[in-house]
């Protein structure tokens, strides 16, 4: 089940990353369509067709991405994007799957609230969470993680340490070795998968900790590498993969917003944060609870608004 999540994260990063550098590609020969931003309530829409004369124009926008399990119930990854066009930075937080909310008076998982009354309910608990206003989001499943990657011709990684481990329960088998490489989207998967090898002694020192590290490099170096003009030739096949793996309120014209901005990202202009708390165990059921101060003051330092 741990695994399973890891590489769930690592998929919902990856897919958002190659969704903006699809359709911002794609923007620049499409260049007709409204902007049709994601508001509280889901039905305000910006009909103004110049970029300067919109609302959102060079303000911060936010994008909730929601990783549903296997059931396609719950999201078991929540993550939310903060994207400052002025800037031209990009801030991510990730939000725990088990965190309390209180849904018609009673305690309820974040992650089940997407079963419970779809997109809007759990957008509408992310924005009491946070403060913040939600403009788009993205729902999507894992399935098209390893053809994406080799549709991109693989990320360029730097291995720390040469990394092995079998198990044959979970069909799950990786073997690398250490220093800069491309990996395909087999071997990604692999990198975003290890933890520790078979033998003790064996991973990384901090354990998860060091295992996130690795998952947020890497996630840096897909954007470095992949948010560039001459993948147009292999837009249409990324932008289709996407198109079978997710749905969204994000449209084409959304993006001619924001396109100069967006080419403009690098790996040192993404930032990753978590929600603040602690796990509690509470009648019966363990939650995390979040700490609503340090998230207060976590949002005012680095997000943008």
């Amino acid at each position: 089940m741990k695994l399973r999540r890891l590489i769930f994260i690592s998929c919902i990063f990856i897919s958002v990353v190659l969704f903006i550098n699809g359709l911002s590609v794609l923007a620049l020969i499409n260049k007709k369509g409204l902007t049709r931003p994601f508001s509280k309530h889901l039905d305000t829409q910006v009909k103004d067709n110049h970029m300067e004369n919109s609302p959102l124009y060079r303000k911060p926008v936010n994008i909730i991405v929601l990783g549903l399990d296997e059931e396609e119930v719950r999201s078991d990854v929540i993550l939310l994007l903060n994207f400052s066009p002025e800037k031209e930075r990009l801030n991510i937080l990730s939000i725990a799957r088990d965190t309390r909310v209180r849904v018609g008076g009673k305690s309820a998982k974040i992650n089940a609230l997407v079963g419970m009354g779809g997109e809007i309910l759990a957008i509408k608990k992310i924005e009491e969470l946070t403060g913040l206003q939600v403009n788009y989001y993205v729902t999507l499943n894992f399935k098209g993680f390893r053809k994406m990657i080799d549709t991109l011709d693989g990320v360029e990684v730097n291995i720390p340490f040469d990394m092995d481990y079998d198990d044959s329960e979970q069909n799950l088998h990786i073997h690398l070795r250490k220093g800069r490489q491309v990996l395909n989207g087999q071997k990604a998967e692999q990198l975003v998968r290890y933890r520790k090898g078979n033998k003790a002694g064996e991973g990384y020192t901090d354990g998860d900790l060091g295992r996130i590290k690795m998952q947020q490099q890497f996630i840096k170096e897909l954007i470095d590498q992949k948010i560039r003009i001459r993948y147009i030739t292999k837009i249409y096949d990324v932008f289709y993969i996407l198109k079978e793996y997710m749905k969204t309120n994000i449209e084409l014209g959304d993006i001619n917003y924001y396109l100069r901005d967006i080419r403009n990202l690098s790996y040192e202009k993404v930032a990753a944060f978590t929600l603040p708390g602690e796990a509690r165990y509470v009648n019966h059921l363990w939650f995390f609870i979040p700490d609503k101060e340090k998230t207060t003051e976590l949002l005012d330092k680095y997000f943008f608004k």
